[in-house]
């Protein structure tokens, strides 16, 4: 898990729906690869992303710097609202000594190529994988888990 973070703001409003989008976006400029609309649906509003860049580089810099590049990329994306959330979070997985050893501080992509079902043992023809690391072309990712899931279905069905 040391590869991944995650950024989260909380708004008043969820302004970027006002506007008309949808709270998704995928980028190449700024820390977050991805982003998301996680409003409730009693309608908290929030956006998350990614971080797209390795643990080695997130470690060189401050967690209030983080947050203010992030704040600065959905600035750009959704415009000046976003540029004052109720309440902010990082999560850096790296940084979680259960989760993370030094070993897996190195810059790494998704596995991938896990097989759909075990290849051997007790569990072989018993057990389906159906996560988003069972997905080939989209592991790690959350249309890896719906094609994964979608996959293991069918793998399941007569």
């Amino acid at each position: 898990m040391a590869p991944h973070a995650k950024y989260i703001a909380v708004f008043e409003t969820q302004f970027w729906r006002e506007q008309g989008l949808s709270g998704e976006a995928q980028s190449t400029v700024g820390p977050m690869a991805e982003i998301h609309d996680a409003s409730t649906e009693d309608g908290q509003a929030a956006l998350f992303g990614f971080f797209g860049i390795p643990a080695v580089v997130r470690a060189q810099v401050t967690e209030s710097e983080l947050k203010a590049l992030c704040r600065k990329q959905l600035v750009r994306r959704f415009g000046q609202e976003a540029a004052v959330p109720v309440v902010e979070y990082v999560k850096d997985w790296a940084n979680d000594s259960r989760t993370a050893t030094e070993a897996d501080q190195q810059p790494g992509l998704h596995q991938t190529d896990f097989p759909l079902s075990s290849l051997s043992g007790v569990w072989q023809r018993h057990l389906t994988g159906i996560g988003s690391e069972w997905s080939p072309d989209f592991s790690g990712y959350l249309a890896g888990a719906v094609d994964a899931a979608q996959r293991g279905v069918e793998a399941l069905l007569p």
